[in-house]
């Protein structure tokens, strides 16, 4: 050992602060004599934890990786080199030679005996690098075949690593007197040189390395302390979030008008800090290790369960805080109304490490939160604490994410159907959830959902006179998203105080794609979540009407049911009415009270019905989503059944009955029809109708034939000769089997043979129980009438291929179904 002139070197090197010698020189080397070095390599690895070379101020992040690097290299030397001198060894020689497994045990145990007492920071660095590579020899490789069972000398290294950080801890942080962390003090840091730096720095190696330690191990730290630490290495990690407050002064317009930022503004320079920060490197890892200790806080209910739930808390408000300065920072800069066309070159690649940063940020967040919402949900509601609840952690996920909806928006938002970020959408509706199921036995489920609801709705109507369009189009979609799925706990007074006013002004503008469709998707959770507590069978009577055929109930009951005209255009000046609520503010509709009222829900079915109509234009709703929303609509009309008057002031006689839910398919069979009379030119002058074109027609048929799974059996057998007669005189059969004319997709046979397919697939799969007897067999009369013979066996052949089934239960209703 003492005549290896290398090894002598080394050590004048690494004794030496002020040594010219390249760090990746230095590194190989102590690699490759902690791997070599006979009998043991104890002595060089005590001799590298106390180096003066490594200790020297600063202690940077490129000497302690530099470090765990040479441990983690030194590993894999001494491995290659077991196996190697296993394969030349003879049998005989093998019988007195320890095995590659026993050798790597004893040399790892070696190398952490050197490391002991060592400076802590160098130290966990050093065990990370350890532990690492005695993860990395369970893998199999090619090269050696089948992993190692490293099982001792992993629980050595893990066990001394746990000491490192607590000692990390215990020099770098101590608790304040309100049970929180706090860093050394500005006169101590004359004693205890960049304490903050070297705790940060440490916590990297630690994210590193402790996902491999038995989560049974890490509760023995003091786990609570370690979420603050964490917490705030990722608030300095993103400077609290204030580094976009120097972004208004920085900014400037070329002389071609274009939004520049100069590389020598404070804007950049911080920028600059950021990207090239050890922290930002590591704040994946960071990140992950943050969202593992807060699952391991509330993993098992403890004695300890209101600090642990504090100090999950405190974490998630730190984050709510960092987004919402940024969120207020980002409002007042030109980069938010400016795309990438109207940026200058030279700031091109500055704007695009701004959203890389901002979206880092985001990461981070849904990360920690999805992490902390995953595990809290498991907790037994009895052992809870009042102060803070599942409900309150919820909350502040869904006010960070708020803050940052306009980075959401990047991907989509929380709305995007296609695979995007799916750890986003998933973390926003399981905080949705947690909020809608409230508090159990602690509380009402729906009293922080409306405080919830209310505050939003606040901050989108006092942020309606900003300038930056995206930003505001971003936030309303997100306020939409999050309304629809609190929408059944929500009370009458807050649905018509709050969410329809925030709804009414997008229903009709699709120029955001995102707002609108979440507009209409509230709209319809409104009647969904009201026909769900009104919900009753169809045609329900007494017992001896129950147990009739449905053919014999459906002739006893036309004779006593007729819908009256009249009442239904009275009905209609809901309207109006609605369209008057939408400009209040404040309308008084008396007191709280869970559920939706059947008096505001059928004045809301008559403009909606209307609104579904004028949305059914090319550029608006896609058919596919007018006949889900058209279908869902009747749905519900339908189960308003009871057909109070609009004053509630006397109750439904049976000729009321369904009466709402006709009236939507009346409004669709009256535009039908005017359109059809303004085409034939019998009404006088020009109307409206006579400008819709043939594919909303085709729409528009379309749309009623998806009503038919809607319908009870008592208005669906109105409905079908309804549709049998269009069919018929619209489209007759062998008529326009030519090709479609200029502007038309589908010619007049391929519209009328889709028209009858989605009629058969609807009475096929849609229609209930009850009235699958009287559509079937109003089918069969009337199938050689619509289909040739042909056709009407491929059906057949399509119905015994995919079966039946009934679609009434089947959780299509809006409140689950995005448009």
């Amino acid at each position: 050992m003492s005549g290896d002139r290398g090894y002598t070197l080394l050590l004048n090197h690494i004794h030496n602060p002020a040594t010219k010698l390249p760090l990746k020189t230095i590194q190989g080397a102590l690699s490759h004599h902690l791997a070599t070095l006979s009998p043991s390599p104890t002595p060089l690895a005590a001799t590298a934890i106390s180096a003066p070379f490594f200790l020297s101020q600063p202690i940077t992040d490129e000497k302690l990786n530099s470090l765990s690097i040479a441990f983690r290299h030194a590993t894999h030397l001494k491995y290659r080199a077991l196996v190697q001198a296993e394969r030349k060894r003879s049998k005989l020689e093998g019988l007195f030679k320890p095995s590659i497994l026993a050798a790597v045990d004893y040399w790892a145990k070696d190398v952490v005996k050197g490391l002991q007492g060592g400076h802590p920071v160098l130290r966990l660095a050093c065990c990370s690098g350890l532990l690492l590579s005695v993860d990395d020899l369970t893998h199999p490789t090619k090269e050696f075949g089948e992993g190692l069972d490293t099982r001792s000398a992993r629980g050595v290294v893990e066990d001394e690593s746990i000491l490192a950080l607590a000692e990390v801890m215990d020099t770098y942080a101590f608790t304040n007197a309100h049970g929180t962390p706090s860093f050394v003090e500005e006169w101590e840091k004359e004693f205890q040189p960049a304490g903050q730096d070297l705790l940060s720095l440490a916590l990297i190696f630690a994210s590193q390395s402790f996902p491999l330690i038995s989560q049974q191990k890490l509760k023995v730290l003091p786990l609570p302390i370690l979420a603050q630490i964490l917490t705030s290495t990722i608030s300095t990690t993103f400077k609290n979030g204030t580094f976009l407050s120097a972004v208004s002064a920085s900014v400037t317009l070329s002389s071609e008008h274009l939004v520049h930022i100069s590389p020598s503004s404070a804007f950049a320079q911080t920028l600059q800090s950021i990207m090239t920060s050890p922290l930002t490197a590591a704040i994946s890892s960071i990140s992950r290790f943050t969202a593992n200790v807060l699952s391991l806080l509330l993993d098992a209910p403890s004695s300890h369960l209101d600090e642990d739930m504090r100090a999950v808390s405190d974490t998630l408000n730190s984050l709510r805080e960092i987004a919402k300065t940024i969120e207020k920072d980002w409002i007042s800069t030109s980069l938010a109304s400016v795309t990438d066309a109207g940026i200058a070159p030279d700031s091109k690649e500055m704007a695009k490490s701004v959203w890389t940063l901002l979206k880092t940020l985001l990461f981070t967040i849904i990360m920690v939160s999805d992490a902390a919402l995953s595990t809290v949900v498991f907790l037994p509601p009895a052992n809870l604490p009042s102060a803070i609840t599942p409900s309150s952690l919820a909350l502040q996920t869904l006010h960070t994410l708020s803050h940052l909806a306009f980075v959401a928006s990047q991907f989509g938002g929380v709305t995007s159907t296609s695979k995007g970020f799916e750890e986003l959408k998933k973390t926003f509706y399981l905080s949705l959830d947690i909020l809608a199921q409230g508090e159990g036995i602690n509380g009402d489920a729906g009293a922080k959902a409306e405080a919830y609801v209310e505050q939003a709705c606040i901050a989108l109507n006092s942020q309606r006179v900003e300038g930056n369009v995206s930003f505001r189009q971003a936030k309303q979609a997100y306020t939409l998203a999050s309304i629809e799925q609190l929408v059944p706990v929500l009370s009458d007074k807050c649905i018509r105080n709050w969410v329809w006013g925030v709804c009414y002004p997008h229903l009709y503008d699709a120029s955001h794609r995102e707002t609108f469709e979440s507009s209409h998707s509230v709209i319809l959770a409104i009647f969904a979540s009201h026909a769900q507590q009104h919900q009753q069978p169809h045609g329900r009577e007494d017992e001896t009407e129950q147990s009739e055929s449905p053919l014999t109930w459906l002739n006893k009951a036309r004779k006593r049911t007729r819908l009256t005209g009249q009442q239904l255009r009275e009905r209609a000046k809901g309207d109006a009415e609605m369209n008057t609520a939408a400009g209040a503010s404040k309308p008084n509709i008396g007191p709280l009270r869970r559920g939706i009222s059947t008096g505001f829900v059928q004045r809301m079915v008559p403009f909606y019905a209307r609104c579904l109509i004028e949305n059914s234009v090319e550029g608006r709703l896609s058919t596919s989503q007018l006949r889900m929303a058209y279908s869902a609509l009747v749905r519900s009309a339908c189960a308003c059944s009871s057909a109070m008057s609009l004053d509630g002031a006397e109750q439904p006689t049976q000729d009321d009955t369904y009466s709402l839910g006709w009236y939507c398919v009346q409004t669709l069979l009256d535009t039908l029809r005017n359109i059809e009379k303004a085409r034939s030119g019998s009404s006088k002058g020009k109307t409206a109708e006579a400008d819709i074109g043939t594919e909303r027609v085709h729409r528009l048929h379309l749309t009623l034939i998806s009503t038919i799974s809607s319908l009870p059996l008592l208005l669906l057998s109105r409905l079908l000769p309804e549709i049998y007669t269009i069919i018929l005189s619209t489209y007759p059969r062998g008529g326009g089997s030519g090709s479609a004319r200029e502007g038309e997709a589908l010619t007049s046979e391929e519209r009328r043979k889709e028209l009858v397919e989605a009629l058969f697939r609807e009475i096929l799969e849609g229609v209930g129980d009850r009235e699958k007897e009287f559509s079937m067999t109003w089918w069969y009369i009337h199938r050689f009438a619509l289909v040739s013979e042909e056709e009407s066996l491929e059906m057949e052949d399509k119905k015994d291929v995919s079966g039946t089934k009934d679609s009434k239960g089947n959780g299509s209703s809006a409140a689950h179904s995005r448009l």
